[in-house]
């Protein structure tokens, strides 16, 4: 009998060991794919695709090249406050102003597609610093952090601009992860005032909200669960590697504490980053903001879908900040 009752004992011991061991298994395996996924979403969002089309741009590097040989454009380079290099190019305006546009770029390009833009600032009586963004173009840096670290990278353009110009007006327009990053700056602007207005064209109003939306898209996931549950690893890798998260990276939230004027610029036609997103933020905004809207432009498209148009939108707001400066 008493056997009997040590045999049952040293089953059911066995039979817990086993237990535990699986559930430490599976438990490590679902973890383990879930890092596994995780770290492909970060370097697909992150590391592999930054300078992707940095080089494509022949027609604006040729006129890149033209503009430092014949009408004195500058190379500037300055240090973020993290240690790497920063590349911008300086435009002077024919006519003297002591007034500058800083302009940023989106993800997988470079300064050169500011120069899209360049007539527009030259005729409303701006100088434009064109910069490469962290990670992008001619710029240091190993990861894209879309806003988190950048907006501190755009406060170092602040600052040189500053230096050059301590009575001048600085304005900031961004395109697409340029123009959340330049809303996630916004919010560090409040405690000084340096940055007259912020023109934010076709931005995403939270990054983890469009991550989730782009791979249920793309991967065709079921539901919103795991693709938040990848994010989650996702953001376990970014944290481990570069020092943020995507959950840091929300205009939406920056927004809500910013007076600084701000311009809101979107296609209605745009398939990557949803248009509502420019009205969420426009919403959200706590000081004086104006949005537009263009029906038929797809992503930062806006500006070849009505050139015209585009040009006198952000005309019209900058002259009404100068009016009210």
């Amino acid at each position: 009998m008493q056997s009997n009752i040590e045999f049952h004992l040293l089953k059911k011991r066995t039979w817990r060991r086993w237990l535990l061991v699986g559930t430490l298994v599976v438990i490590l395996f679902i973890n383990g794919a879930g890092l596994f996924v995780g770290n492909i979403i970060y370097q697909e969002t992150s590391v592999l695709h930054s300078r992707l089309n940095a080089q494509k741009e022949g027609r604006l590097k040729q006129l890149l090249e033209f503009g430092k040989l014949e009408k004195q454009w500058q190379n500037i380079v300055i240090e973020s406050r993290f240690g790497y290099p920063l590349q911008g190019t300086y435009i002077i305006n024919p006519q003297a102003t002591d007034n500058t546009l800083i302009f940023l770029h989106g993800f997988t390009e470079s300064r050169l597609v500011g120069l899209n833009y360049l007539n527009i600032y030259l005729n409303a009586g701006f100088n434009i610093l064109l910069v490469d963004s962290r990670a992008h173009g001619e710029s240091g840096g190993n990861s894209v952090t879309w806003g988190n670290y950048e907006k501190y990278d755009l406060d170092r353009w602040v600052d040189w601009v500053q230096q050059r110009f301590p009575e001048g007006t600085i304005g900031v327009h961004g395109i697409s992860m340029g123009a959340a990053t330049a809303l996630m700056h916004a919010e560090l602007n409040e405690a000084n005032k340096r940055v007259a207005f912020y023109i934010a064209d076709s931005s995403y109003s939270d990054f983890e909200t469009l991550l989730m939306l782009q791979m249920k898209q793309r991967l065709h996931l079921p539901g919103m669960v795991l693709p938040k549950l990848l994010l989650q690893y996702a953001n376990v890798i970014a944290y481990l590697n570069s020092r943020f998260t995507f959950y840091q990276a929300s205009p939406v939230r920056a927004v809500r504490n910013v007076t600084t004027p701000i311009l809101y610029i979107h296609g209605e036609a745009d398939k990557l980053v949803p248009a509502d997103m420019s009205l969420e933020l426009y919403n959200a905004t706590k000081g004086p903001r104006q949005i537009y809207t263009f029906p038929n432009a797809d992503h930062v498209s806006a500006i070849f879908d009505d050139r015209y148009r585009y040009g006198r939108v952000v005309q019209n707001f900058t002259h009404s900040i100068e009016q009210h400066s």
